[in-house]
C-alpha cells in the first residue's frame, strides 16, 4: 500500500527534465558531430574577467550540494552540480562557465544525482558516477575554441543494484581500469558495500567487498575515491563506523583505507597496516604530487577540516585547526556536527599575502567538506619542499561552493584563490533546508502554513499552502558561454514552488543554524510560542545563554519592514517573532545540551509543556518544562545516555510524542526507541528492505496514533501504527520510498527533519520533508486508514 500523493515542492527550482539527448557512443559520427546535441550548451567562450567586479562567490551561479571535481587536459575545471543535474565547466580561474551539460533524465548525457567525476588518464572523456540512474557514465570531448563540447556518451554499469558515488581512472600497464565505489550495494543482511572494476570499454572485471585477506576491513557505504601513481586505491569507508559490527559495538568513527586493484591491502610504510585515518565524516580522498613527496587529502564534514598525511601514511597537518578551537569543539571530534564558517580573512581573489584582516572568531573552517582534489597547473607562492603549499579544489556542500584553496600544510592554513558557487539567500530560496513544522493556528499571525528551517541562511521560510496543479514550468539551466557571474540560470525564483502556494523568509533573531522547529499555539487570543533548536559546531561564549530559543509569535507591526523577526510582504507579512527565552546551554550537565536536533512540545494544561530535545552530541535527550505566562523553561533531568544498550544513543537526532510514550530516532544505532515514562523499548535493526529495518532513521513526527518515521539511507517515510500488540508497539502501515535527485518528482536525496499535520486542502494529513541536497520542502499527502 502506499497512500502517499505527491502535492509538490517549494523552494528552488528543478532543472529541465525534456530535451534532445547526447549521442551515443556508437559509431554515429555524424550524430556525434552534431553541434546541438541536447543536454549540453556551449558557446563562445568570451574574456569576460573584466565584468566581475565582486568576489566570485558572490555574484557566480547557484550550486545545489556540489560534490565531485576534475580537470581536463586545458585546466578546465568540471563541477558535478548534484542537486541541478547537471555538470558546469569553468575555466582554470574559476571565472568563465564555458558549458552546461545534462539536466535530469535518463538519456544519454543525462542524470540523476551526477556525484563525483574522474578524467580519463589520457583521453578527453570524463566519467560520471550517475549515482541515482545506477550507472557510470563517460562522457567524451572536443574544444571548439575555449568551449569544451561534448561529442559522445557511453552509459555501463556493475552487475546487480548500482549506485556509484565515487570513481577514480587509472591506466596500469595492461591498460587503463575504471574503479566504481558501489556504496549501497548489499546481499540481503550482509549490508557491505563494494568497489568494482572495470576495463576501458566499461566491463565488468571484478568486485571486492572488503580490503585485506587476513582480518580485512569491510567496505561500508564507499564514496570518494583516487590513485596514487602506483595505481593503489585509496577510499573514504564512510559506513565503517555506523554498520561494522565489534565486540561492543559499532567503532563510531568511519576509516580510509588503501588497496590493490584486486583488493588485497597496501599498508602504509609508516603505519601498522592499510587502514590511513580514522574520522568522524571522511567523504573523499585525493593524492597531490607523486612518490614520496605526495600528500593524502581528506575532507572531514562534521568538522569543516581537511586532514593531511605523508605519502607513509603520518598525519601533517590539520587545515584549519588551533589550540583553542580543538578545546572548544572537543566534543566534534567524535563525528558529531555541521561546520560554521566564522569568515574567510581574505578578499577571496588569492591575493596571496597575509594584510587581511582575521576572523573575528579566530576561526577559518572549511563548510560540510565532502569532495576534493588536485588543482593542477596553478602556481603558488611561498611554497618550497620544506614548506609546501599545494593548491586544491574543495566542494564545500553546506558553503554550497567549488573553491580553489592554497593550503599550507605546516603553518595548518589556507587561502582561498577563487570560488564558484553564489549564496541562495533570496526570497523563496533554501540553503541547506533542516526541520519543519506544519502549523495550522487560526488565531494566530500564521495561520495555515508551514514554517521550514533555512539552515544556511539561518532565518526560516514560511510555506502558505497552494492547491495543488501538479505542473511544472520548469525550464532548461544552461547558458551561452560568457562569464560566471552571468550563469545565474538554475530556474530559481523567488517564491518558486509547483503546487501554488508561497515561499517566504522570516527573519529569526539569535538563531544561526536552525534545525528543529516545535510550534506551541496559544489556544486563544495569541500567536503562540515557536521553539528553535540552534544546531551549530562553532562554539561560542554567548551559547551559555541557550541553544534551544523560544519566539512569541505575534502581529507585526503595520508597515514593517522586514526588521527583526517581521517577514516585510508576501505570505510571511504581517508576522513579528520576537525572542522570549533561550535555555540549553552548551555542556554536558542537566539542562545543558550540545548540539541540539529535534524538539517536540507536549501541552501539559495551565500554560506548561513538557518539551523534549534530541541532545544529539551528548547521546540523550533532554527534558524542560517551559512555562508560556513566565516565559522561562525549568530543567527536568536528562534521559538515557551515550551507548547501544536500551536508553543508549549514538547521535539521537528527532523526538516525536505519541499516544503510547515518546519516539526517538536513535540514527546512527539504526533504530527507533520509545520511552513509557520507565523504561525504554528499541524497535528495528540494520536493513535496506523496510519494515522495521532502518538504515540512519533521522526523524519521526506522530499523529493520531501513528508514527511517520524517515529513514535516510532508503529515502523513505514510513507509517506506523501505535499498537500495544504488536512487536515493538509499532505496526507497519505504509511505505513511500523517494530515491533520486528529480525535485519535481517528489524524490528526495538527504533530507532532514520532517513534520506532519493538516494545514493544506489536501485530503489527509500534509507530510513536509525539507531536502537539504535539492534545497527544496517536499509535500506530501498520506491518505492512509
Amino acid at each position: 500500500m502506499d497512500g502517499f500523493t505527491f502535492r509538490g515542492y517549494y523552494g528552488s527550482r528543478a532543472t529541465d527534465r525534456t530535451g534532445p539527448a547526447v549521442p551515443a557512443r556508437a559509431g554515429n559520427a555524424a550524430a556525434a558531430g552534431d553541434a546541438a546535441t541536447g543536454g549540453v550548451t556551449d558557446g563562445a567562450a568570451t574574456d569576460a574577467a573584466s565584468s566581475l567586479p565582486a568576489p566570485l562567490e558572490a555574484v557566480g551561479p547557484r550550486l545545489a550540494s556540489p560534490v565531485g571535481t576534475a580537470q581536463d587536459r586545458e585546466g578546465n575545471v568540471w563541477i558535478a552540480d548534484a542537486g541541478h543535474n547537471r555538470l558546469l565547466v569553468v575555466d582554470d580561474g574559476l571565472e568563465r562557465l564555458l558549458a552546461v551539460v545534462g539536466g535530469v533524465g535518463t538519456e544519454p548525457g543525462r542524470f540523476d544525482l551526477p556525484m563525483r567525476l574522474a578524467h580519463h588518464p589520457t583521453a578527453r572523456a570524463v566519467y560520471v558516477a550517475d549515482t541515482g540512474n545506477g550507472r557510470l557514465q563517460r562522457l567524451d570531448y572536443e574544444y571548439d575554441g575555449a568551449a569544451p563540447r561534448v561529442t559522445a556518451a557511453e552509459a555501463f554499469a556493475a552487475d546487480g543494484p548500482f549506485h556509484p558515488n565515487g570513481v577514480v581512472a587509472h591506466e596500469y600497464w595492461d591498460g587503463v581500469r575504471v574503479i566504481a565505489a558501489d556504496e549501497f550495494y548489499h546481499e540481503g543482511s550482509d549490508l557491505r558495500g563494494r568497489l568494482v572494476v572495470f576495463d576501458e570499454a566499461g566491463e565488468q572485471v571484478r568486485s571486492f567487498r572488503a580490503v585485506g585477506d587476513d582480518n580485512p576491513t569491510p567496505l561500508y557505504w564507499p564514496q570518494g575515491l583516487d590513485t596514487d601513481d602506483e595505481g593503489r586505491i585509496y577510499v573514504a569507508n564512510t559506513g565503517y563506523g555506523v554498520l561494522h559490527d565489534g565486540p561492543t559495538g559499532p567503532p563510531k568513527l568511519a576509516t580510509v583505507v588503501r588497496c590493490d586493484r584486486t583488493g588485497a591491502a597496501a599498508p602504509f610504510e609508516g603505519l601498522a597496516d592499510e587502514t590511513l585515518a580514522e574520522l568522524p565524516m571522511p567523504r573523499d580522498v585525493a593524492v597531490v604530487g607523486s612518490g614520496a613527496d605526495a600528500q593524502i587529502f581528506v575532507p572531514d564534514a562534521a568538522t569543516g577540516r581537511v586532514h593531511t598525511y605523508t605519502s607513509v601514511g603520518i598525519a601533517d597537518g590539520v587545515v584549519p585547526e588551533d589550540g583553542e578551537d580543538i578545546r572548544a569543539n572537543a566534543a566534534l571530534e567524535d563525528g558529531i556536527g555541521l561546520p560554521h564558517d566564522g569568515g574567510i580573512p581574505h578578499d577571496g581573489r588569492g591575493r596571496g599575502d597575509d594584510s587581511d584582516p582575521a576572523d573575528a572568531a579566530g576561526q577559518d573552517r572549511f563548510r560540510g567538506p565532502v569532495g576534493i582534489d588536485d588543482f593542477e597547473g596553478v602556481s603558488v607562492p611561498n611554497s618550497d619542499a620544506d614548506d609546501p603549499t599545494l593548491a586544491v579544489l574543495t566542494a564545500e556542500a553546506l558553503a554550497q561552493r567549488v573553491g580553489a584553496y592554497a593550503v599550507d600544510i605546516h603553518t595548518e592554513s589556507a587561502r582561498r584563490l577563487g570560488s564558484v558557487g553564489a549564496p541562495r539567500d533570496g526570497p523563496g530560496q533554501f540553503s541547506a533546508p533542516t526541520g519543519s513544522t506544519v502549523v495550522d493556528d487560526p488565531e494566530s499571525p500564521l495561520g495555515r502554513c508551514a514554517l521550514v528551517g533555512d539552515g544556511g541562511n539561518g532565518r526560516l521560510q514560511r510555506v502558505a499552502f497552494g492547491d495543488a496543479t501538479g505542473e511544472s514550468d520548469d525550464s532548461t539551466a544552461v547558458t551561452d558561454g560568457g562569464s560566471v557571474a552571468d550563469a545565474d540560470r538554475d530556474g530559481d525564483r523567488p517564491g518558486g514552488d509547483r503546487s501554488g502556494g508561497r515561499v517566504d523568509p522570516v527573519a529569526l533573531p539569535a538563531t544561526r543554524f536552525p534545525f528543529g522547529l516545535a510550534y506551541w499555539p496559544a489556544g486563544t487570543g495569541g500567536g503562540g510560542r515557536l521553539f528553535v533548536t540552534d544546531y551549530t559546531a562553532h562554539y561560542r561564549e554567548a551559547d551559555r545563554t541557550g541553544q534551544i530559543h523560544v519566539y512569541a509569535v505575534d502581529e507585526a507591526p503595520a508597515g514593517g519592514s522586514g526588521e527583526d523577526g517581521d517577514a516585510g510582504t508576501g505570505a510571511g507579512a504581517g508576522v513579528s517573532l520576537t525572542l522570549v527565552d533561550s535555555f540549553g546551554p552548551w555542556g554536558m550537565g542537566e539542562g545543558e545540551a550540545k548540539l541540539p536536533r529535534g524538539i517536540a512540545v507536549d501541552p501539559r494544561g495551565e500554560g506548561v509543556a513538557r518539551v523534549w530535545v534530541a541532545d544529539s552530541a551528548n547521546g540523550r535527550i533532554g527534558v524542560w518544562d517551559y512555562d508560556r505566562v513566565l516565559d522561562g523553561a525549568q530543567a527536568r533531568g536528562d534521559r538515557g545516555c551515550f551507548g547501544y544498550v536500551d536508553g543508549g544513543f549514538w547521535n539521537p537526532s528527532d523526538v516525536a510524542v505519541g499516544e503510547r510514550g515518546v519516539y526517538v530516532a536513535d540514527e546512527n544505532n539504526n533504530r527507533l526507541q520509545r520511552f513509557d515514562g520507565d523504561d525504554w523499548h528499541p524497535v528495528g535493526e540494520p536493513g535496506y528492505d523496510g519494515d522495521r529495518e532502518f538504515l540512519l532513521p533521522i526523524s519521526v513526527a506522530a499523529r493520531d496514533d501513528h508514527l511517520f518515521v524517515l529513514d535516510l539511507v532508503s529515502r523513505s517515510v514510513r507509517v506506523f501504527a501505535e499498537d500495544a500488540a504488536a512487536d515493538g508497539g509499532l505496526r507497519p502501515v505504509d511505505e513511500h520510498r523517494a530515491f533520486g535527485g528529480d525535485a519535481a518528482a517528489g524524490e528526495l536525496w538527504l533530507p532532514y527533519l520532517l513534520s506532519v499535520g493538516d494545514a493544506s486542502d489536501a485530503a489527509g494529513v500534509d507530510v513536509v520533508v525539507p531536502d537539504s541536497t535539492l534545497h527544496v520542502a517536499q509535500h506530501y499527502a498520506w491518505n492512509g486508514a
